[in-house]
């Protein structure tokens, strides 16, 4: 039995899928959501949710953000959501270079912590790319 999936960032809605299995991160550990789960909201953590469809796959990186699910309907807000067979190795490489240099210069608590969230993203992106990315 499948259900609906909305991905969803403060731009809009990402995306929609229907699934059989949705499986989140989170600080405890990896959470995986069938059909007709109770409602649940948690936090989620920057890492990979996957779907699952006929034995098929999908992966998505995410950033920090909620899963709430309710009547078979769930939604996945986070700061940024990507598909990975969309994200540009190259591109992701050079932003962790930037980040990196931004840390280097940081000179307030603010911006260090802005540029070791960056860094994080970035190596969240590259992980997914490389572990789900050849599938």
């Amino acid at each position: 039995m499948t259900f609906e999936v909305n991905f969803v960032t403060y731009r809009g809605l990402y995306r929609t899928v229907k699934t059989e299995k949705l499986n989140v991160p989170t600080k405890d550990g990896r959470r995986c959501i069938l059909s007709n789960h109770m409602p649940i909201v948690l936090p989620l953590t920057v890492g990979v949710v996957n779907i699952s469809v006929d034995k098929n796959e999908e992966y998505y990186a995410i950033t920090d953000g909620m899963l709430m699910f309710e009547n078979n309907q769930a939604t996945v807000l986070a700061d940024s959501i990507i598909d990975v067979k969309d994200i540009e190795t190259d591109r992701i490489r050079h932003k962790l270079e930037e980040a990196q240099l931004k840390l280097e210069r940081a000179d307030n608590e603010n911006d260090i912590m802005m540029a070791k969230m960056s860094i994080t993203k970035a190596l969240n992106k590259l992980k997914a790319k490389n572990k789900y990315g050849r599938l």
